[in-house]
């Protein structure tokens, strides 16, 4: 794929994104009115899309840790807060902002790409899974295209957790890799970049 899969910044990603959203609202009962509501926290152009209505909920896209007060209040309000495709963790100067607002949320449905280092400089490439109610499922790509099951957990495992599965899963089984096989993989895996 190209380095920037997304030209058009948060604007191309908000466009992509409203009609997912849109169906999702539907299955929630809001209203065609709520669901073709334009209405934004913060600036327009930062995309940080809500939507009120339902049965008391609120759905926001791409909120930031600068709209993190907002979304608080919402929910001392009542409101279910439904977040879609946070961006708490752009910004390294307010990641622990963002960090203790999104440890407050529960993750129903996640999808996390996940690019850790294995021994010996191997690159290990996996996800971190979960669809609600099912468990927090961490798996490795496969060459060749698929998935491996690694790991299950039943609370979102720290970062830490997660570069010790796929270290000692990436030790065991490329264990008998010798260092012309290493490089090769490591250079099959920065072409997939």
């Amino acid at each position: 794929t190209e380095l920037d899969d997304w030209p058009g910044g948060i604007k191309q990603k908000y466009g992509t994104l409203r009609p997912m959203v849109g169906e999702m609202m539907r299955a929630l009962n809001f209203t065609r009115e709520e669901i073709e509501a334009k209405k934004f926290l913060g600036y327009v152009d930062d995309a940080i899309g809500i939507w009120e209505g339902g049965d008391d909920m609120a759905v926001v896209c791409f909120p930031t840790t600068e709209v993190a007060g907002e979304l608080e209040q919402l929910a001392a309000a009542g409101k279910t807060v439904i977040v879609v495709n946070s961006q708490f963790f752009i910004d390294p100067f307010k990641m622990g902002e963002g960090a203790e607002f999104d440890e407050s949320l529960k993750n129903v449905y996640l999808l996390q790409s996940l690019n850790l280092k294995g021994p010996g400089l191997l690159p290990v490439k996996g996800v971190l899974l979960r669809t609600f109610p099912d468990p927090f499922t961490v798996a490795r790509k496969v060459d060749g295209g698929g998935r491996e099951v690694i790991a299950t957990y039943a609370d979102k495992p720290e970062r830490k957790v997660l570069e010790d599965v796929f270290f000692k899963d990436s030790e065991e089984r490329d264990k008998g890799l010798s260092l012309f096989d290493r490089l090769k993989k490591i250079q099959q895996e920065a072409s997939n970049i």
